[in-house]
């Protein structure tokens, strides 16, 4: 696990750039980092510039999101977040993180790659960036909190002859 100050500076890295729904305190933001097994960060210097965090499938976490993909797929890495500083967006960061994730996915086994994308309140850019990387829309639904998400998968299945 990464030393209290990394974490730290990614939750306040997700605080100022991440999409709003995305935003929360930074116990809960320590609470997720905890929960997944999969974790990404660049540095420029000592400051986090961008990271990802990701949980494989099999775990007992009760998050509503990660619940609904355990209902419907066996293997698979749950994408949490991908967060880039603004200063670093369109330069294939974000790109990068996520081929990061497919490598130890596969590695692992695992068969699909699996996120969710806010539709109310609306993040466009969250839902470009995930269908420019090959996922498709499974379906809309509402979380207990009446946000409203479209779930999204992405095989990575190794095919054998």
């Amino acid at each position: 696990m990464l030393e209290t100050s990394a974490i730290k500076a990614m939750w306040r890295l997700n605080e100022s750039t991440a999409f709003q729904a995305q935003k929360q305190t930074e116990s809960l933001f320590v609470e997720i980092y905890q929960y997944c097994d999969y974790h990404f960060d660049l540095r420029r210097g000592a400051k986090v510039s961008a990271f990802a965090l990701a949980m494989s499938s099999g775990q007992a976490i009760e998050q509503f999101s990660y619940q609904w993909f355990m209902t419907r797929f066996e293997d698979f890495v749950y994408l949490d977040r991908i967060v880039v500083d603004s200063s670093s967006r369109r330069q294939g960061v974000g790109s990068g993180l996520f081929e990061l994730c497919i490598a130890k996915a596969k590695a692992d086994k695992k068969t699909a790659l699996v996120c969710q994308v806010h539709d109310r309140p609306s993040n466009k850019i969250g839902h470009l960036f995930v269908q420019s990387m090959g996922f498709h829309a499974i379906e809309s639904v509402m979380l207990p909190t009446r946000e409203i998400v479209t779930m999204y998968q992405r095989s990575i299945a190794i095919a054998t002859p």
